[in-house]
């Protein structure tokens, strides 16, 4: 019996000894990757090849890399690669890592070392601090750029202004025009090219009032075009005189001057000298160890603590023989992008303790900002959007956004309306159902829009009936039943809007024109009982607790519970797809044209988000929400300029849709998006009937006619509606 016991002891250990210490299925360790941009998906064709080959390694597919940092945190993956800038983030946002292997693409430390590069001539005979070098010389500034390499991310590029020039804090200026100004100061004149803000309107004034800094370039429009901007031009502008200093990458510097070749093809370095951090100076030529400003580090793997020995053995087991080996070490290489011999760490490091090896770059991310601090509070309405904003401030300060973002957290949308009329919140984002109530109601207004050029992911207003119903125009909906997705929402105004200009005025109201009207969401308004039962009595579903009043709305018409249903176009493409199977075979529903919109048919139309904050914003604060915004939708947008995202603004946040912004929206943009194509072709927009706060004076009777019983809760709309009423203007 003892030796049946120790038999059985044995196999338990045996089997013990060959389960794997991974998150995955039998202790394989999951790897989180990001896909690529483009139509190129490495996931598709390299993950299959680790399941046949019982690699030991699954994939999991993250939104983007901060997505794979939190999965890495939750222990549901085990390891992924990363960029430095993401340690950074792992580091703020308390996430345990250990970095276990490098993934160098070339034999040398670092993936980018900076220089600066001086033209001799500004030189002092004898040692100077560096400030005394460099006041009132001319720079070649290589332009800021969003992309992470090149030319300079606004975190590093402002590093390394730090280290020559004071620090603006003048609190009538915005954060980025303080930066502007010390530099204006400092230097003589310089060649800043490319966007200096998002803000195109700003750029210009900006590069107006601070003309200096663009005196340098070779044309007055100081742009991305210029021959001076980037690396190779900032070198051009060195050379052919136009300023005395550039900070580049050394790689640049090298092959410019030709100093690692041969040829004799290139100009001369001679006239030029490396400038130090302490203000002394070195040649160019034969000096293959310059003095460094600023190193960055090779992209990394990073694994969860308790998985990191097994990922760094993993990971060093990618040797040249089996780089491109065409097995599951090879598929392994191109999911992790290895393209020389990962560099083991032994033992693995933490981030902060591996990123402080780079000269600089941690210190990069750890500048003093101004004093007081400045923030853009964002008021969030649950605590998934409240996580989302949060890693969203996390990326957006790694890569030198300012003002930094605080997240808050208040009870629902009207709770955030709320918080930004009080000053609490400096915005809020909001649909299109919640426009007129944040405007009217909280005497707030949207400086930026999501947007999107594709109207059949825009916010729409369709009036939607049965075919064969003899309603062929929008008049023959007099007295017939309708359904609205809620009240006092987009919809709803919509078609009030629609009524009152075909009326030519306040004549006739919705309970009139309609003989029963669905209006779900009511009931939050505290009205009478009675009112509440009269507009909700006939909602489809309302019983059974549907919440979506869209697509209630084309299930009543379905089952014969309204005549007309004002819904979106995205609802009724859901339907039309739905249609092949359940209730709705064999009825067909069709949108009902307006006579003057033939093109679209719609009712109305709006972009699909809406950032909120009061109305009398200053010109300072109004200049940073929006440079603030629109780089945050150069940085994390649809167009990011990543290889793989580090965060996504618009995609599935923790495995949910729609999450702070829309997952269809395309950029972010202020009211002038409305002077070009395609809105400026699409006629009966929604937004621009609210301008000048021209609010529906038919909609206000028809709510004062209700029979209005106030609670305690929306008090704040009650009394603008009871106060204002007499003074709105008509359409």
């Amino acid at each position: 019996m003892k030796c049946f016991k120790l038999l059985i002891l044995c196999s338990l250990v045996q089997l013990v000894c060959l389960q794997g210490v991974g998150s995955g299925l039998n202790g394989n360790l999951r790897l989180c990757i990001v896909e690529a941009r483009g139509t190129y998906k490495r996931a598709g064709k390299f993950c299959p090849i680790l399941d046949e080959e019982q690699s030991g390694v699954e994939c999991v597919i993250g939104t983007d890399r901060l997505d794979c940092l939190r999965r890495i945190s939750k222990g549901t993956v085990d390891f992924g690669p990363f960029s430095p800038e993401d340690l950074i983030a792992a580091q703020w946002a308390n996430i345990d890592v250990l970095v276990t292997n490098e993934i160098p693409h070339r034999q040398r430390s670092y993936e980018r070392t900076v220089v600066a590069v001086v033209n001799r001539r500004i030189l002092p005979d004898s040692s100077w601090s560096l400030e005394a070098v460099l006041r009132n010389t001319s720079l070649c500034h290589p332009g800021n750029g969003v992309n992470d390499l090149r030319p300079l991310s606004d975190t590093l590029a402002g590093y390394l202004e730090s280290l020559v020039i004071a620090r603006s804090c003048e609190s009538g200026l915005s954060l980025s025009e303080n930066r502007i100004k010390a530099v204006s100061q400092f230097f003589s004149k310089a060649c800043k090219a490319g966007p200096w803000v998002p803000d195109q309107k700003q750029d210009a004034e900006l590069k107006l009032k601070y003309s200096n800094l663009c005196e340098a370039c070779e044309t007055p429009s100081c742009d991305a075009n210029d021959r001076y901007w980037g690396v190779t031009g900032a070198l051009t502008c060195l050379l052919e005189g136009a300023g005395d200093v550039m900070w580049g990458n050394l790689d640049d510097v090298l092959a410019y001057f030709g100093l690692d070749s041969q040829s004799n093809q290139h100009p001369s370095s001679d006239n030029f000298a490396y400038l130090c951090r302490d203000g002394t100076w070195q040649p160019l030529k034969d000096n293959p160890k310059p003095c460094v400003w600023l190193n960055r580090p090779w992209p990394i793997v990073a694994a969860k603590r308790k998985t990191a020995a097994a990922v760094s053995k993993l990971v060093s087991s990618l040797q040249d023989g089996a780089l491109f080996d065409g097995h599951w070490h090879g598929a392994l290489s191109s999911l992790l992008e290895v393209r020389e011999a990962p560099t083991p760490l032994y033992p693995p490091r933490a981030p902060l303790d591996h990123l402080a090896t780079a000269r600089g770059f941690r210190e990069a991310y750890s500048q003093n900002g101004c004093d007081p601090p400045r923030h853009i509070n964002v008021c969030t309405s649950s605590l998934l959007e409240k996580n989302k904003c949060e890693w969203m401030s996390e990326a957006a300060s790694v890569y030198g956004v300012t003002p930094p973002f605080q997240c808050l957290i208040r009870d629902g949308v009207a709770g955030c309306l709320r918080s930004v009329q009080l000053e609490e919140s400096d915005v809020t984002i909001v649909d299109s159902d919640w426009l007129v109530s944040a405007m009217r109601d909280y005497k707030l207004k949207p400086i930026m829009h999501e947007v999107t050029p594709i109207m059949e992911q825009m916010d729409t207003v369709f009036a939607y009936v049965r075919k064969n119903e003899n309603i062929n125009k929008m008049a023959d909906l007099r007295g017939k039943r309708a359904a609205f997705p809620r009240f006092d929402g987009f919809a709803w105004h919509s078609v009030i809007k629609y009524l009152n200009n075909e009326q030519n005025g306040c004549t006739e109201n919705l309970n009139d024109y309609f003989s029963e009207i669905c209006a779900p969401g009511i009931e939050k308004y505290n009205f009478t009982e009675e009112v509440v039962k009269k507009y909700t009595k006939t909602c489809y579903g309302i019983d059974r607790g549907l919440d979506d009043g869209e697509k209630a709305g084309f299930l009543g018409l379905i089952h014969n519970k309204t005549d007309v249903a004002f819904a979106s176009i995205k609802t009724y493409n859901s339907y039309k797809v739905e249609r092949s199977h359940g209730p709705a075979v064999g009825i067909e529903i069709i949108p009902l044209c307006l006579e003057e919109n033939k093109k679209y048919c719609y009712i109305k139309w709006a972009n699909i988000g809406h950032i909120m904050t009061i109305k009398n914003l200053t010109s300072v604060r109004s200049h940073e929400i929006k440079n603030v915004f629109g780089k945050l939708d150069q940085l994390f947008g649809t167009h990011q300029p990543f290889h793989n995202p580090m965060f996504s603004l618009y995609g599935p946040f923790s495995h949910n849709l729609d999450v702070l912004f829309k997952n269809n929206t395309k950029r972010l943009a202020t009211d002038k998006i409305f002077e070009t194509h395609p809105y400026v072709g699409m006629p009966l927009n929604f937004e621009g009937s609210l301008v000048n706060d021209t609010f529906d004076s038919c909609h206000l009777s028809h709510i004062l006619a209700l029979n209005f019983a106030p609670k305690s809760a929306p008090v704040v709309a009650i009394l603008t509606l009871l106060t204002v009423v007499s003074s709105f203007l008509l359409y």
